[in-house]
C-alpha cells in the first residue's frame, strides 16, 4: 500500500459517514498520515424558497448549516479526538468543485469519499463521488456505503 501523508475524507454528516470516517482513519493510523474532513454545503433551494426574500434565505441556509457543522463538529469530536479542528472543513458551493479544489490546496495524495447516500442534506454522497474522479490530482478510495 502507498504511503500516504495527507488524508482528505468527505463526508455528509449521515450516518453512513461513520464508516467512510473508520476507514480513512483506518488508512491515516497505518501511514501515519494527517487526516482532514470536510463537508460541503449546496446551496438550498427548496419549494419553500419562494415564500422568503433573498435575506431571509440567506439566514435559513446559514442557520441550517451551523446546525449540520455544530452536529459534525460533535461527532468528530467524539469519533476522532486526534483531529484537530482546524483540519474540520465546512465549505460551500458544488461539492465535486469544493472537494477537488480543497485536495489540491492541501496537498491531498488520497480522497476518500462514500460511493452513494441518500440524506436531504445531499452534501457529499451520491453522484458527487463519480463527478470529483474526472480531473482529480491525487488517488481516491470510493467506500461502498
Amino acid at each position: 500500500m502507498t504511503d500516504y501523508k495527507k488524508i482528505l475524507v468527505a463526508v455528509d454528516g449521515s450516518d453512513e459517514s461513520d464508516r467512510i470516517i473508520t476507514k480513512a482513519l483506518a488508512i491515516a493510523g497505518d501511514s501515519n498520515a494527517q487526516l482532514d474532513v470536510v463537508m460541503v454545503f449546496e446551496p438550498l433551494l427548496g419549494s419553500y424558497s419562494f415564500e422568503l426574500n433573498m435575506a431571509d434565505f440567506e439566514k435559513v441556509q446559514k442557520e441550517h448549516q451551523e446546525q449540520v457543522a455544530s452536529k459534525m463538529r460533535a461527532k468528530m469530536a467524539a469519533v476522532t479526538p486526534s483531529v484537530p479542528a482546524s483540519q474540520v472543513h465546512f465549505l460551500r458551493g458544488k461539492p465535486a468543485s469544493e472537494i477537488k479544489k480543497l485536495c489540491e490546496e492541501l496537498g491531498t495524495d488520497l480522497l476518500v469519499i462514500g460511493s452513494h447516500g441518500h440524506n436531504p442534506v445531499r452534501a457529499v454522497l451520491g453522484s458527487t463521488a463519480n463527478a470529483v474522479l474526472h480531473g482529480i490530482h491525487c488517488d481516491v478510495l470510493t467506500v461502498r456505503v
